[in-house]
């Protein structure tokens, strides 16, 4: 067995057993983080590693096996190789639902657990349980400089514990902000001229899905906040006919997780691990 770096030929005719995994090129990485793992002139496993321009803190890694060669030990070595090509020394970390067999395998290699994303489907009619304010009003009424700076403080501070972000995060996170969320149903948590608390509605799926927090993690009230926020958007969303709505967040995220608890959510956990180098 060998490695050797992905081809362009590898990325437009990539074998059916990879369905899932994005062999897309790194645009702004390079071709070092990529291999794959060869056995007599064909493609048995595919490892990919990345770093996040939000973060940085540690490479995201994914690595597949041809369903007939699992279970001798060459996913673990493609791991081993990947961690050979990182330009810097950071810990290696995946995320997948409970039940995905990606994740008992990194938990085989020693992954802990640094995240965990609570089960997040839920519906419009849900919303009955939460309460409204008159305060919160759409994102399109406010300035888009002050929105994009809102969703930046609340990225940072979730996301301060386990996986702080990079010093240039703010424009990589908001990047295609504009192209990704409703801004008609996303709301706001307004008080004289300042956002207190964001609900953003994506609409790049075949289902909304809708991220809410504070901007600042001891803001008075919050739950509250988040809650109004949450409320208007599933209203909105609710008078367009749509029925069924995603969430995303973590179990850490004080004010949205007992809001979505009271939405009474369906699905699967999802852990993101750290995976010992």
């Amino acid at each position: 067995m060998e490695f050797r770096p992905l081809r362009e030929s590898d990325l437009t005719s990539a074998p059916a057993w990879t369905a899932g995994h994005e062999l897309r090129p790194d645009l702004w990485r390079g071709e070092h983080t990529r291999a794959v793992a060869l056995e007599t002139d064909e493609i048995v496993a595919v490892g990919i590693m990345w770093t996040s321009r939000v973060h940085g803190d540690r490479y995201w890694v994914d690595v597949v096996v041809h369903p007939a060669h699992r279970r001798r030990g060459i996913g673990t070595a493609a791991v081993r190789h990947l961690t050979g090509l990182r330009a810097a020394p950071l810990p290696l970390m995946t995320r997948a639902y409970v039940d995905d067999p990606a994740l008992a395998f990194a938990d085989a290699l020693g992954a802990r657990t640094i995240q965990v994303v609570p089960p997040a489907e839920s519906t419009t009619t849900a919303r009955a349980a939460l309460r409204a304010d008159p305060a919160v009003i759409a994102v399109d009424a406010v300035d888009r400089t002050v929105i994009e700076a809102a969703n930046a403080r609340i990225y940072e501070w979730t996301h301060a514990s386990w996986s702080p972000v990079g010093p240039a995060f703010a424009g990589a996170l908001n990047e295609d902000l504009w192209d990704e969320i409703d801004t008609e149903a996303s709301s706001v948590g307004d008080a004289t001229g300042r956002v207190l608390a964001l609900a953003l509605v994506y609409l790049d799926g075949e289902t909304p899905l809708l991220t809410a927090e504070t901007t600042d993690a001891a803001a008075p009230d919050g739950e509250h906040l988040v809650e109004a926020c949450v409320r208007r958007s599933l209203d909105v969303l609710a008078e367009r006919g749509i029925a069924d709505v995603e969430f995303d967040g973590h179990v850490s995220d004080p004010h949205f997780l007992p809001v979505l608890a009271r939405l009474q959510p369906t699905g699967r956990w999802f852990r993101l691990v750290e995976i010992p180098v």
